[in-house]
């Protein structure tokens, strides 16, 4: 598949996990599904993750993930297995995603102990 110029061609995966009527029993499995991203993360499938938030920054019960995976079935086994989403706290889609433009950068202090990104 041909893309063009000026497109990096770079295919994601990402996972939108919608809250469900049992999301607020989640923190019942946040151990286990904190030490799945960072298993994921290890295994190099994980790129970015975080939840959805309101206004205020706090928790909607929901997340995103952004997911290295050789197809959509394989990002599928992987977001089935997070232990929020294998428990019934979240329903999940998988959307194949390319990434194509954009810039950042990352400055870490490990002296501060701080991330930026810009």
């Amino acid at each position: 598949m041909s893309i063009g110029p000026g497109r990096l061609g770079r295919l994601l995966y990402v996972v939108i996990a919608e809250p469900t009527a049992t999301a607020a029993g989640r923190h019942a499995a946040t151990e286990a599904h904190l030490a799945y991203l960072a298993e994921i993360e290890a295994s190099g499938h994980l790129f970015l993750a975080g939840p959805t938030v309101d206004d205020a920054g706090q928790s909607t019960g929901g997340g995103l993930f952004v997911l290295r995976a050789a197809s959509r079935a394989e990002a599928e086994a992987i977001a089935a297995r997070d232990p929020y989403n294998a428990g019934g706290y979240r329903r999940v889609r998988v959307q194949p995603w390319r990434l194509d433009q954009g810039a950042f950068g990352i400055d870490v202090s490990l002296t501060g102990g701080s991330i930026r990104l810009r």
